[in-house]
């Protein structure tokens, strides 16, 4: 059975989420997180598969600061989707 990957984009209490980046090499996603308001931050998280639903895992609010960081800017989500998910970039 086919893994079913994550959304491109979708929309959880009024947010915008949307891939903007993946690395296949870190297996590390880059998403740009659009509050209603129009602030913007991007998550980057380890791929995680759900092997209950085969699906890969979109990172809930306890994963963060584990598997899952937040940054204000691109730059730094992006050096972290480049070099694997570590604290230290």
């Amino acid at each position: 059975m086919e893994i079913r990957e994550l959304p491109k984009e979708f929309t959880k209490n009024k947010e915008v989420f949307t891939q903007i980046g993946y690395n296949p090499e870190t297996q590390v996603y880059l998403y740009k997180r659009t509050f209603p308001r129009g602030a913007v931050v991007y998550e980057v998280f380890k791929r995680r598969i759900n092997k209950r639903f085969n699906c890969v895992s979109y990172p809930g609010d306890e994963a963060f600061g584990f598997w899952a960081l937040t940054f204000p800017k691109y730059e730094q989500a992006k050096a972290h989707m480049d070099k694997g998910l570590k604290y230290d970039v």
